[in-house]
């Protein structure tokens, strides 16, 4: 009798387990094997550019500089001392790491296990909008971001400015996805720890604080603000002392609590305009929409492997998103077409102050510093777009588009074929 109630049991656990979860990670998997086969760059594999370890390890050593140059990484010079120019927080994600691996981090190991993460919390994002009843198309879009679009090129290794990029992005999803729940000492604690990797996702606090109201308003039909502060003040707390962290490092090591060391790289220090200018924009705006072209002699398209090609064909949700936004326009005009067109004006800033920097992103393929926009694009099409199952198609068509561009071309790049 006992063990036909523990096998009961059994099957009633395993019945209430969301299989999508299992399979949002297993497709996470395949594709760092298929990367890994294609490029011989395995997530066991040691990573060479491993500012964050190096920084960690030297905190450990009590020191804030690195005490020596390593030529081979983008490391800031100020009173003739060498730092990592990347803001700091993957670092204190390194630092228990440092403690027995000392610089020898297994950086690529964990720039997969974040990239999980984050998939799974965009998965329950997804799901906790579109309702379970609609798990499939949760899954879809769960894809779409990570794997149609050109998130795939950063999460495919821990190289250093890949790391802050997919720490961001998964930080990102986990500071909406609790805003969404109204959850504002999680949210608010982790869009600060985003920031630490990627300081342009500040601009997208008006969404969260937007998006933290409406959930309260539906939580609390007598909602006040000024009663929510005084009884939750203290959640924002860990948010705060967060940044202060990020402050007093910046000026115990630069002297400004704003400066994290980017403006002192060789590459901006030699140049007059610096790292942001005016000047930057005519020639970065016309390459954010710049197409792949035809090379005659060869017959093949020329990608544009530095400063970037046209951000929406590389990361076809943000097309998806457009139309959400157009079709809740004519349908429905609510406050989630409000909070939609939030996003996609952020998303135009952002993309404005992107084109105001020196460059676009160096060596890579797609247009990548345009990926930080991602997490908040999918939340506005999943509120924007209609519902039933009239959409999938379109959805199912974008993702093969995009999975099949940014497959090869991340394959392709990574090996040098382009």
């Amino acid at each position: 009798m006992d063990y036909k109630k523990k096998l009961s049991s059994l099957i009633g656990y395993i019945k209430g387990i969301d299989w999508y979860i299992p399979a949002v990670i297993f497709a996470i998997a395949v594709f760092l094997w298929m990367y890994g086969a294609f490029t011989g760059i395995w997530p066991t594999d040691n990573n060479s550019y491993n500012s964050f370890a190096l920084q960690a390890e030297s905190w450990l050593s009590g020191r804030l500089d690195l005490g020596q140059n390593y030529e081979w990484l983008e490391l800031a010079i100020y009173n003739d001392k060498y730092y990592v120019s990347f803001p700091p927080f993957p670092s204190y994600v390194l630092l228990p790491f440092a403690l027995f691996f000392g610089a020898n981090t297994p950086d690529n190991i964990i720039n997969s296990v974040v990239t999980v993460i984050g998939a799974v919390y965009a998965y329950r994002l997804c799901v906790g909008i579109l309702g379970k009843e609609r798990k499939s198309m949760a899954y879809l879009f769960t894809m779409l971001l990570y794997l149609g679009s050109n998130t795939m090129f950063f999460i495919a290794n821990g190289w250093v400015w890949f790391m802050a990029q997919n720490f961001s992005f998964t930080l990102t999803i986990m500071s909406v996805y609790y805003a969404y729940r109204g959850a504002s000492g999680r949210s608010l604690f982790f869009w600060a720890c985003a920031v630490g990797c990627r300081p342009f996702q500040i601009i997208y606090l008006p969404v969260l604080a937007a998006l933290m109201i409406m959930t309260w308003k539906k939580q609390d039909s007598n909602f006040n603000m000024i009663n929510k502060i005084k009884s939750s003040w203290y959640t924002a707390i860990p948010c705060v002392l967060v940044a202060v962290s990020y402050f007093t490092l910046n000026y115990a090591r630069f002297g400004s609590i704003f400066e994290f060391g980017h403006n002192y790289l060789p590459e901006f220090t030699r140049t007059e305009e610096g790292q942001f200018n005016l000047v930057y924009l005519k020639d970065n705006l016309s390459n954010m929409f710049r197409l792949p072209e035809l090379v005659k002699d060869t017959g093949m398209m020329n990608f544009f492997t530095s400063d970037g090609i046209a951000f929406w064909l590389i990361s076809p949700i943000i097309i998806l998103f457009v139309i959400s936004i157009i079709y809740r326009a004519f349908y429905k005009r609510d406050m989630m077409l409000v909070l939609g067109i939030m996003i996609f004006v952020l998303l135009m800033v952002h993309i404005i102050i992107l084109c105001l920097h020196r460059t676009l992103g160096g060596w890579h393929f797609g247009n990548r510093y345009t990926c930080d926009t991602l997490p908040t694009v999918l939340f506005g099409t999943l509120i924007c777009m209609p519902r039933g199952e009239r959409f999938k198609p379109v959805v199912c068509s974008v993702f093969i588009f995009g999975f099949a561009l940014n497959i090869l071309g991340t394959i392709c790049t990574y090996n040098h074929w382009i």
